[in-house]
């Protein structure tokens, strides 16, 4: 029964439930060690007595820049019970992002990964910040005799905190029980930090209840069996909201975690076979890549017979789902029409009834690339392409797409595992609220784009110390303007079919902010207007509008004729000298150095003329209309990211 007062009641529970299933295999260089349940809610109540002698108190903030290990869940519910809140990320985030987190969250506390992470951090931060730094704990042991004495007196390792804590709770059995009490689950217990359309990062806080309703909604969504064990992989860094949320249905359900990393994460699904797993599109397009090579090294007749029966079975596939309902409409039809429809699909399913049984054989190999037992996988943060939509799923690898935003902690919305729409973001969860808006505060008709608007448990509390930033997105009746559009097909479905806001999500799940990227670039001479573009992509690529007068400057340097780097307003600049020159500019400009993320790198540049007028391309206060913009040099961005699969594909 779904009970749940607060989040930490779940690992206790499942404890209980479960004390013998292994919880976390844990990788210890080439080999794995197991933590039960018993042993996964033992050490949360170790840990959280250890903070709590130290003085961690309710309502504490604390910086918590770790990545993904067992030590990070034991601390992130550990904290929960102390009632303190968590400022998450992880450790290879840069010092510079640390130190602002740090900061603006008023943390006073920290818990890291490393002493060499101690050391950049020392570096950086402000002595004032050093100050008010109460406690500092590591995870791993090291060194740290380079430290002043200061900094040493307040610095506690991870495994040393963990003993003392399983002897006070030796002592006082009632600790917990005690502290457990105390949580209030209207109480923000994380505040997560978003970019934000202003440049700025902003800080999310959620509460208890805002994650309970992930884990109600979610439970019924994956339709895991709690008597039965299944295994999960992760890649997703544990601080995203997305991976986080996962982890606490994990726990609930009992599943059994096995943290990965982008190197590791083919060969894990071989060796785990994992029977669900969240992931980000990219995933998708590089097993995609692998499923391609490996079908283009076949002999022509086997190449033929598999594309053939991908085709048969994709039919089966479509027609079946149609007839449960499953389908994509945007306009109201006729019973007549509806009838004459089922019709076809049914016979088309018939015909492709064989070829569906051998495809079935068949594609065993494609689904060994995944473990070979998977039964479903979610893909969020970013939209997923419908061709691979179609594939995967037709070769027997289950893919549903899922939709939120961090705001919302994160799920909204999703398809089901019976009603899986190729195409679809999904319906909406339990106890969650949706409604389309157009611009103009009027409701779209059906198939007509409209802002998404969402009312539910899991939306956030607010914005940490902004509360203009809140009163933008979040009215007084609860609604939240997600900055999303979506359409609404005939069988009440959803659609996200663009961002009314400006932030960015790669294929792999990043967010972007391109405000800051575009402002960095036009500190150059050479740069009037730039606009960063990526959303559900690989890299991140810009449209630049060139300096004139520092264009001819440059040609005249590199001894280039008029015509060769001379166009018309609609027209790229193509000069190979040119584009070098200004590829190396922002490239020296988006930097590590500078402080950039390595997805944050522009991959390629498209180059225009600054013919950029107030009233057209920008307003009054000669801000980028974006869209604008995008839609006037819509060929030449499609034909940017054309060139840019070609050369991948070679």
């Amino acid at each position: 029964m779904f009970d749940f007062k607060n989040l930490v009641e779940i690992p206790f529970r499942s404890a209980v439930d479960f004390p013998d299933r292994v919880s976390h295999k844990i990788r210890i260089g080439n080999s794995f060690i197991e933590k039960s349940y018993r042993e996964l809610a033992s050490d949360i109540r170790s840990f959280g007595a250890a903070l709590d002698k130290l003085g961690i108190k309710a309502k504490d903030h604390v910086s918590f820049f770790v990545c993904n290990r067992y030590e990070w869940i034991v601390s992130d519910f550990a904290l929960m019970l102390v009632s303190a809140v968590s400022v998450p990320r992880g450790s290879d985030t840069t010092a510079q992002e640390q130190q602002f987190l740090y900061h603006h969250s008023d943390s006073e506390n920290l818990i890291i990964e490393s002493v060499v992470q101690l050391k950049e951090i020392v570096d950086l931060f402000s002595a004032e910040d050093m100050d008010k730094c109460r406690n500092i704990i590591i995870v791993d042991d090291g060194p740290t005799d380079d430290f002043d004495k200061k900094i040493i007196s307040r610095i506690r390792f991870y495994d040393e905190l963990l003993e003392e804590g399983r002897q006070i709770v030796e002592s006082d059995k009632d600790r917990t029980d005690h502290l457990l009490s105390e949580i209030d689950q209207n109480q923000t217990i994380t505040i997560v930090y978003t970019s934000g359309t202003t440049g700025n990062p902003k800080g999310v806080m959620l509460t208890h209840v805002n994650f309970l309703q992930q884990v109600f909604a979610n439970t019924e969504r994956l339709q895991v069996n709690r008597d039965e064990q299944e295994t999960t992989v992760v890649m997703l860094p544990s601080w995203h909201v997305f991976e986080m949320a996962f982890e606490y249905v994990g726990i609930y359900l009992g599943l059994m975690f096995v943290y990965s990393s982008p190197m590791r994460f083919a060969s894990d699904l071989a060796a785990f076979k994992p029977h669900l797993i969240i992931s980000v599109p990219r995933i998708w397009e590089s097993i995609y890549q692998k499923i391609i090579k490996a079908i283009g090294q076949m002999s022509g007749l086997k190449r033929f017979i598999i594309f053939t029966l991908i085709k048969h079975n994709q039919r089966y596939t479509y027609s079946s789902l149609y007839l449960q309902g499953a389908y994509l409409s945007y306009k109201k039809r006729s019973s007549f029409r509806k009838f004459f429809s089922s019709i076809k699909h049914r016979f088309r399913k018939s015909v492709s009834y064989l070829p569906h049984k051998a495809a079935e054989k068949l594609f065993t190999s494609f689904q060994a690339k995944v473990g070979g037992r998977l039964r479903i996988a979610v893909c969020g943060a970013g939209s997923l392409p419908l061709y691979l939509d179609e594939l995967f799923n037709t070769i027997g690898i289950p893919i549903v797409n899922a939709y939120g935003m961090t705001e919302t902690s994160p799920g909204l919305i999703s398809r089901e595992i019976h009603r899986n729409t190729y195409g679809s973001t999904g319906i909406p969860f339990a106890n969650t609220e949706i409604k389309l808006l157009k611009e103009d505060g009027t409701v779209p008709e059906m198939g007509e784009k409209g802002i998404l608007y969402a009312r539910g448990p899991q939306v956030m509390k607010g914005y940490y110390k902004n509360p203009q930033a809140t009163e933008a997105v979040l009215d007084k009746d609860g609604w939240m303007n997600t900055g999303d559009i979506a359409v609404q097909s005939e069988n009440n479905e959803y659609v996200i079919v663009g961002r009314f806001k400006d932030t960015i999500v790669l294929s792999g799940g990043e967010n972007v902010e391109p405000e800051n990227i575009e402002s960095k670039m036009q500190e150059s001479s050479y740069i009037d207007h730039a606009i960063v573009l990526g959303q559900d992509r690989k890299q991140l690529t810009a449209l630049v509008a060139v300096n004139e007068d520092e264009l001819m400057n440059l040609a005249a340097k590199l001894k280039l004729q008029v015509g060769e780097y001379l166009v018309s307003d609609e027209e790229s600049i193509e000069n190979p000298h040119i584009l070098d020159h200004m590829k190396n500019e922002i490239d020296r400009l988006i930097s590590k150095e500078q402080g950039f993320k390595p997805f944050e790198k522009i991959s390629k540049v498209l180059l225009v003329r600054n013919s950029f007028t107030i009233g057209k391309e920008l307003t009054q206060s000669l801000k980028i209309k974006r869209k604008y913009v995008e839609e006037k040099y819509t060929n030449l961005i499609q034909k940017l990211h054309l060139d840019i699969n070609r050369k991948k594909k070679k």
